[in-house]
């Protein structure tokens, strides 16, 4: 004989039944959004705009035209020989223009009347675009957060106004380790971020890229961790 099963029952089960789901879906709700927050994706947000990194480089492009034939506006050498009296007031490798909290230079801070400073190897102008990149320790593999600032800023060097223009990129370290391991170091990651921006669209023929490992130090102190960083400079137009 088939055993029945009466209405309240029936109705019991299958309230329990609706709230055993209810409960699942709000949980999986709230394990998707924990990974969501955890995951490598929501470190991905750029450091800075594609628009600032344009501002930066159409400003020093506009400055350096006007300088062109003015021996008062360009200083080719290095920052010392071109600021000899603040270099001995800095312990040396003194910057030419202010910078603000995030370590952009900050162009419209600096003296309108002061000269463009050349670098004599490279042909860049000495007024720096720190890239924000950042690496795995002692290596030249580029974190999520770094790829995020390059897309900006290949974005923003290929922009009609700058389209034309040229870049170096530059690899400095701090004094942490022996100076051949740290040319070596800053050479891999000046590399891996010239192949980044190459494969994000950029010519080739439009980055040069040089590694200076410990020898530029941003900072007086050698071992300061500002000392380390990926920077690009504009090559002046001949």
């Amino acid at each position: 004989m088939t055993p029945t099963i009466d209405t309240k029952t029936r109705h019991h089960a299958n309230r329990t039944v609706l709230r055993s789901a209810v409960f699942a879906a709000v949980l999986s709700v709230a394990l998707a959004g924990l990974v969501s927050l955890s995951s490598p994706a929501a470190a991905q947000d750029a450091t800075y705009s594609a628009d600032e990194v344009k501002q930066h480089f159409k400003q020093l492009k506009t400055r350096s035209l006007k300088a062109t034939g003015s021996t008062r506006a360009l200083c080719i050498g290095t920052r010392d020989e071109c600021n000899p009296n603040a270099a001995t007031e800095g312990g040396g490798q003194v910057a030419v223009t202010q910078e603000n909290a995030d370590g952009q230079t900050d162009s419209a801070a600096a003296t309108p009347d002061a000269p463009l400073v050349v670098d004599p190897e490279t042909n860049a102008i000495d007024d720096a675009f720190n890239l924000l990149v950042s690496f795995e320790y002692a290596s030249a593999r580029l974190s999520t957060s770094a790829q995020a600032n390059l897309r900006e800023f290949a974005k923003a060097i290929q922009d009609p106004d700058l389209s034309a223009a040229k870049f170096v990129i530059e690899g400095h370290t701090d004094g942490i380790g022996s100076e051949s391991y740290n040319q070596r170091l800053s050479e891999d990651r000046a590399q891996a971020v010239t192949q980044y921006l190459i494969n994000l669209g950029v010519n080739r023929g439009r980055l040069t890229t040089v590694a200076y490992g410990e020898s530029r130090p941003k900072v007086a102190d050698i071992n300061d961790p500002a000392n380390r960083r990926v920077e690009s400079k504009l090559i002046l137009e001949q």
